[in-house]
C-alpha cells in the first residue's frame, strides 16, 4: 500500500493522477489497526503473565536486587503497554470519515504516536530491561561465587546481547514504519 500511495503522489505531482481508490486506503488503515489490536491483546496477556512468572520464580520480596529488577522490568513493560494503547485508533467504516478534518488529524496524531513508540519508548524500555536484568544478575552471580572479573564479563556480555537484539528489533520495526506509516501520514496530511 505504501508504494501505491507513493506512486499516486508522484502522478498527482505530475498532474496525471487518477482518483485514489479510497476503499483500498480504508482497507489498508483498518488492516493496520487490526494488527495493532492483536499486538495490544498479546501485550495485555503476556505482560501480566511475565510479571507473575518473575514474581513466582524470583524471591522478589526477600531480596532487594530482585525487587529492583522486577520493578524496572515491570515499569518498562507497562510504559510500552500505555504507549501502544495511546496510538490506538478507530476503524474507518466509510469514506465520509476521511472527509472529516478532525478525524484525519486524530488519525495522523495516532500514527505519529505509533512512530514515537518505536523510535523513543522502545529505547526507554530497552534501557529499563537491561538495567533490571543486570541488577537481578548481581545477586545470582554473587551466589555462584564467581570472581569479580567473570561477573563483570557476564554483565557486559548480557548487556551487549540484549542491546544488539533490541537494536535489531527496533530498526526492523522502524523500517516497516517507514514503508507503511510514514507515507500514509504524508498522504493524510495532504488531505487536510
Amino acid at each position: 500500500m505504501g508504494t501505491e500511495i507513493e506512486n499516486w503522489k508522484n502522478l498527482w505531482k505530475e498532474e496525471k493522477s487518477t482518483p485514489l481508490d479510497v476503499n483500498m486506503l480504508i482497507t489498508h488503515v483498518n488492516k493496520m489497526e487490526r494488527r495493532g489490536k492483536i499486538e495490544r491483546m498479546a501485550l495485555l496477556i503476556t505482560i501480566p503473565m511475565t510479571l507473575a512468572l518473575l514474581g513466582i520464580l524470583l524471591p522478589v520480596l526477600s531480596n532487594g536486587y530482585y525487587l529492583a529488577a522486577f520493578a524496572l522490568i515491570g515499569l518498562g513493560m507497562i510504559l510500552i503497554l500505555i504507549q501502544v494503547y495511546r496510538s490506538r485508533f478507530d476503524l474507518i467504516h466509510n469514506d465520509a470519515e476521511l472527509n472529516n478534518r478532525s478525524y484525519v488529524e486524530t488519525l495522523i496524531s495516532k500514527l505519529k504516536q505509533s512512530l514515537l513508540t518505536t523510535s523513543k519508548y522502545m529505547w526507554v524500555y530497552t534501557f529499563l530491561l537491561i538495567l533490571g536484568l543486570n541488577i537481578g544478575y548481581v545477586d545470582i552471580l554473587h551466589h555462584l561465587e564467581l570472581s569479580i572479573i567473570l561477573r563483570i564479563i557476564t554483565h557486559v556480555v548480557l548487556t551487549a546481547v540484549m542491546f544488539f537484539f533490541m537494536y535489531y528489533t527496533i530498526e526492523k520495526r522502524k523500517k516497516k514504519n517507514n514503508t507503511e506509516i510514514v507515507p500514509l501520514i504524508e498522504f493524510l496530511e495532504n488531505l487536510k
